[in-house]
């Protein structure tokens, strides 16, 4: 295989990774348990790392030789900072919760036996409403049910929610009208 297609093969792979442990697949919304594939996508990320490296390494022999183009390094490198920026900082949970509020303020009028389902950019397993008019999603991953992140999030307003349990929560706002509770 040809270093330009193996390279936007590690490229494809990378797009279809993150895919496939976002909350947009078709399983995401399902409760059926699917620990393998979080197993599965857990251990591909240290082959595409691998997989990166050497082929970052490679580009960088053959640049210092006056031989490579490194488009594609410059595409996989963007599209890391965007995953890693949407999916692991404040930033991105800001942009997510702001992108989700029409669908988040209509998870907070269902009923509480309402199944799993997906709500914008996240999922949501259960809706509580520990103090009353403080309606609290429970977030949960795309793996299935019990794969939950012990975090809520909490339309409250201008306050602060109020605690169902002193000392269990941390909260902060996120936007708007939301607060993430991480348990402690």
């Amino acid at each position: 295989m040809p270093a330009t297609w193996r390279r936007w093969a590690l490229v494809a792979a990378a797009v279809a990774w993150w895919w496939a442990m976002s909350v947009f697949t078709p399983w995401a919304g399902d409760m059926a348990h699917r620990l393998w594939l979080y197993d599965t996508l857990f251990y591909a990320r240290f082959v595409l790392l691998a997989w990166a490296v050497a082929e970052f390494g490679i580009a960088f022999v053959r640049w210092r030789a006056g031989e490579s183009r490194i488009a594609w390094a410059i595409a996989l490198i963007a599209f890391i900072a965007i995953a890693w920026t949407y999916e692991r900082t404040e930033l991105g949970l800001r942009l997510k919760v702001m992108a989700s509020d029409t669908a988040l303020s209509r998870s907070t009028s269902l009923p509480y036996d309402t199944p799993r389902h997906r709500a914008g950019h996240f999922i949501v397993d259960t809706v509580r409403e520990p103090v009353p008019d403080e309606p609290w999603l429970w977030l949960g991953r795309p793996f299935g049910g019990g794969t939950g992140t012990g975090r809520a999030l909490v339309r409250s307003g201008d306050n602060a929610p109020r605690p169902p349990h002193d000392g269990h929560y941390a909260y902060r706002r996120i936007a708007g009208a939301w607060w993430l509770a991480e348990t402690r």
